[in-house]
């Protein structure tokens, strides 16, 4: 038997055996503790004064992890175990297990600041301490602590290294924050104190950190000592007094932090973690704290940049440290400490302190009776319904509107409005839409959602500037929290900028802070700003209920915000739900892939016929895509890439759109700067584009006359194509030759299509919204779409996906692959509003649907339904035309196949791709090829054969066999 399984019985038999003696003959009676550290070895006591840092991570046997922890338990022991992250299966599993094989408890410890679901996703998320503290209720900090109690010791965390004691008075502090109760010392102190209690009174031990206050500085002692004040009677009013609070309330532990006061402290540049003047002399000494001291972790700038781990180590113990996050494996530093021992660097008589500290610790939190984790228990805690709902009333009563200029809230939306909601990042590579714009969505308000982040170009910013209507209602989200290493807490810059900007453009604006109360201090012009304390799913989903009103403003600031408003301010706002203009009935159909029987379709040809097209050379090979009702029933690729038969035809390859660049991306534009008022499709051309009149007198007149409109439906009367790329200059001389030519007839005189037309357009489109059309079709339309392989000029990245076209042996001399077939459009850098779109069939399935959907894809409003509407009808400019606004309409020879419905949409490009849209229907055929390869030459006849065919058949796959009368079947399938 464990010899450490008999210390309990012990104590049972000296109770009974002296039970009869006396009162005056009692002598102390050992506590568990004291009799353990009677048990130990040297290193194992040193080793109960170390921890193990580990993720709950599922840990075979045979791992080195896993045969590092077991050498430890069986040697000398681990005293504590750090966790950072989860899941709850593994955690109960290992930490029993680790529990079994040691033989003294191990104590396991998290930083558990604002609920364990931080830790453990399925815990409880809670609202962050200045939250808290905002609902002007200290009974909510005692909930807190609560709720982080039980859900934690239902894991196996007996230690919580919290709560944040420091005040919080500067607003530049990069690392504390909202992670504080707030600015004043006394309510730091009572808040605290409820924490605590909290945790304490359900079995949770507690700490103050970070001792002697990191409130006051602008550095993160992650990255390098910090600073603070130096003046004795501030520190003890301001950054002491709440830690003199918690001691005389009973906190179990202190954390000191790697921070320094160089003018009051006898070492000026040492950090309090090693200092005995601040561990020994003030926290134990002058202000009493019996309980144990443990270090921040050591790893930390704040101490590894300038000293060692193993100085830094045994300066931390002999400081009066008891508890040490150390740097490296637990088995150097206990040979370290070991070491400074038997050399007489640290006295013994320390260790023996430290190691009872831990035990007593040990035996406060109940592990000398009871260290394992029952899962049953954990089943009825974790996630509790209960605990979810006191943390949503937390987060609501915590929301703090601390600016209202000209009304606006109450929300307030027009009924022909769409509101602009941003959300802003302050890392880079995040562009996914927050929970905020997600559930302001989901209530039904018209939303036009965007992302930006720190990757974010100057011009990626422009383009929504310029896109964003003059007085538009517009929601900000900025997420700039308080996080290690980052060493700043505000946005960046060119953020600030931005929104600058956008506060010149509206006053119609507010700005929500996900985190840094202070963010306002930089954006005084900002009209409405709401403290909403930090990115987590619970305080968003309270910032929307206050938003569309559910619920009332109520919140009150914990701190100052310099020049804006004091400590308690806060507009208290009672609200009533707000008028939902228009609401969507679902978030448009999505397309989704079935089993062809499941919509009754027979596909059995399809496959056979495109086969069939390759071996007739009517393309090297082709990916087709259909879909009905949002019911993907075919996704087929066939053939090569080229005729070398190299390269196999993949259904995610990336093909060259050529001209259905004029609608999916220029038309596409246009429809939403039409949306925005920014371009009326009436207005003259040179309106918005004055260089288009050229610099030839006679045409002036004529072109004076044509509008958006007419380039749209190609009744400009401009000439169809002029090789510009044989021109000579680069390509502003070029463009200035496509503004020089000569229209060939007269306004609305025929229908001419025109690539010149379209190559304006897309001109006319970067001069409104002073952006290139790449970056403002991607910002209206691929990236809320998330059509992520829709792109202009394709990154090199992608050169293993993208289809080569035209084997060209004149202007370019080689094989076209990864950059634009169109010569024209290649001439003027890629980016044209005639060519140059790539994409996948899956991305443009997306866009089709999308479009099917009047507008709505995923709760995604891209355009309204009205819009496509009035784009996708014939346009009737010229009498018999089947020119829709941008889009064409079936007719004779039908590209699109022999079956489509009048109320068809689509178009085709010259590389060998048609889209074609059926709202009648209720499905669109993709069809994408590189037919011009080896050259153009060859998609004459055959090509246009097997797109009309193939097109038909995927009709006739579901059932549509009924020729529309107004089309024609081309010569090769007429049966004489």
């Amino acid at each position: 038997m464990n010899k450490y399984f008999l210390i309990p019985l012990t104590i049972l038999l000296v109770t009974i055996f002296t039970g009869c003696v006396g009162p005056r003959q009692i002598s102390h009676q050992k506590s568990w503790a004291e009799l353990t550290l009677k048990e130990l070895s040297l290193r194992e006591k040193i080793a109960q004064m170390m921890v193990y840092h580990m993720n709950m991570r599922f840990l075979n046997e045979g791992s080195p992890k896993w045969k590092e922890i077991k050498l430890l338990l069986e040697t000398d022991g681990i005293g504590g175990i750090h966790i950072w992250f989860g899941d709850v299966g593994t955690s109960l599993t290992l930490l029993n297990q680790i529990q079994e094989l040691s033989r003294v408890p191990v104590i396991v410890d998290a930083d558990i600041e604002y609920g364990i679901q931080r830790r453990f996703p399925s815990g409880t998320d809670l609202p962050p301490l200045m939250a808290i503290a905002a609902t002007n209720n200290p009974n909510y900090a005692y909930e807190a602590g609560k709720i982080s109690a039980i859900e934690g010791r239902a894991l196996g965390i007996h230690w919580n290294f919290s709560p944040v004691t420091d005040v919080n008075n500067n607003p530049n502090n990069p690392i504390i924050n909202t992670r504080s109760f707030g600015e004043d010392p006394d309510d730091v102190g009572k808040y605290s104190v409820q924490y605590i209690k909290g945790l304490q009174e359900h079995g949770m031990l507690a700490t103050a950190k970070h001792f002697p206050g990191h409130g006051d500085t602008e550095t993160d002692s992650h990255t390098s000592l910090a600073t603070i004040p130096s003046d004795s009677s501030r520190l003890w009013s301001l950054e002491l007094k709440p830690f003199q609070t918690v001691i005389d309330a009973g906190v179990d532990a202190m954390m000191v932090a790697h921070v320094h006061a160089p003018d009051f402290q006898p070492n000026a540049n040492y950090p309090a973690t090693l200092s005995s003047f601040w561990v020994t002399d003030i926290l134990r000494k002058k202000m009493g704290f019996k309980g144990v001291v443990v270090t921040d972790a050591m790893g930390m700038g704040g101490v590894s940049r300038n000293y060692s781990d193993s100085y830094a180590l045994i300066h931390a113990i002999n400081a009066g440290c008891d508890f040490i996050l150390q740097n490296y494996n637990l088995k150097k530093s206990i040979d370290n400490v070991e070491n400074a021992v038997k050399q007489g660097i640290i006295l013994e008589e320390r260790i023996n302190d430290a190691a009872l500290k831990m035990l007593k610790l040990k035996e406060k939190a109940g592990l000398n009776q009871q260290r394992y984790i029952s899962m049953s228990e954990t089943k009825k805690v974790l996630g509790n319904k209960e605990f979810n709902l006191k943390a949503n009333e937390i987060a609501s009563k915590s929301i703090t509107l601390v600016k209202n200029e000209n009304s606006f809230l109450p929300l307030t939306v027009g009924e022909k409005e769409e509101i602009v909601v941003i959300d802003i990042y302050d890392r880079p590579n995040n562009h996914e839409e927050s929970t905020t714009t997600k559930k302001l969505k989901r209530s039904g308000l018209p939303i036009r959602s965007l992302q930006v982040d720190e990757s974010d170009t100057k011009m990626y910013y422009e383009s929504i500037l310029n896109t964003v209507p003059d007085n538009a209602p517009i929601i900000l989200n900025a997420f700039a929290s308080p996080s290690a290493w980052k060493n700043r807490i505000y946005l960046p810059t060119p953020q600030m900028e931005f929104i600058n900007a956008l506060n010149k453009k509206s006053d119609r604006l507010i700005l929500i802070s996900f985190g840094n109360p202070y963010l306002i201090r930089g954006l005084p012009e900002t009209p409405a700003y709401i403290c909403a304390w930090k990115g987590n799913d619970v305080m968003q989903n309270a910032l929307v209920a206050s938003l569309i009103g559910k619920t009332n403003f109520t919140g009150r600031l914990p701190i100052t915000i310099p020049e804006i408003a004091d400590r308690g301010f806060g507009i208290q706002l009672e609200q009533k739900m707000i008028k939902i203009p228009t609401k969507p009935n679902s978030p448009g159909r999505l397309v989704k892939y079935v089993m062809p029987y499941e919509i009754k379709a027979n596909i059995s040809d399809i496959h056979s016929l495109l086969n069939e097209a390759v071996s007739d050379s009517a393309w090297p090979g082709a990916v087709l895509f259909a879909a009905k009702d949002g019911k993907i029933f075919i996704h087929d690729a066939v053939g090569y890439q080229t005729y070398n038969q190299k390269k196999v035809t993949h259904r995610s390859d990336i093909f060259d759109l050529a001209s259905i660049t004029k609608v999916v991306a220029t038309t596409s534009a246009v429809m939403k700067l039409v949306e925005t008022g920014q371009i009326d499709l009436d207005e003259k051309v040179v309106t918005y584009l004055p260089d288009f009149i050229g610099k030839k007198l006679k045409y002036f007149q004529q072109k004076s006359k044509i509008t958006i409109k007419h380039l749209l439906t190609h009744t400009s009367g401009l000439p169809p194509y002029k090789q510009y790329f044989l021109m000579g200059g680069d390509s502003k001389t070029r463009l200035d030759s496509v503004f020089n030519t000569e229209p060939a007839y007269g306004v609305e005189e025929k229908t001419k299509y025109s690539d010149i037309g379209l190559i304006t357009l897309g001109k006319v489109l970067e001069k409104v919204s002073g952006v290139s059309l790449d970056i403002l079709v991607d910002s209206l339309v691929f990236r809320p779409l998330d059509m992520n392989t829709t792109f202009f000029n394709p990154p090199s990245s992608k050169m293993r996906r993208i289809i080569p076209t035209e084997i060209d042996s004149g202007y370019r001399n080689g094989l076209i692959h990864g950059e634009v077939h169109d010569e024209n459009s290649h001439s003027l850098g890629g980016v044209t509003g005639h060519a140059g779109l790539f994409s996948t069939a899956d991305d443009l399935a997306v866009f089709s649907q999308m479009m099917l959907n009047g507008g709505i894809y995923g709760w995604k409003r891209v355009f309204k339904q009205e819009t496509i509407k009035l784009f996708t009808t014939k346009a009737n400019v010229v009498e018999g035309s089947s020119r829709c606004l941008g889009w064409d309409s079936p007719g004779g020879k039908a590209s699109g196949g022999v079956y489509l419905s009048d109320s068809s949409f689509g178009h085709t490009g010259y590389t060998g791709t048609s889209l074609w849209i059926d709202p009648e229907n209720n499905m669109f055929v993709i069809l994408l090829t590189n037919a011009v390869h080896p050259n153009r030459s060859w998609k004459d006849p055959k090509y246009f054969d097997w797109r009309q065919k193939i097109h038909s058949e995927v009709y006739e796959a579901v059932g549509i066999s009924k020729k529309n009368q107004n089309f024609e079947w081309r010569r090769r399938w007429i049966k004489e």
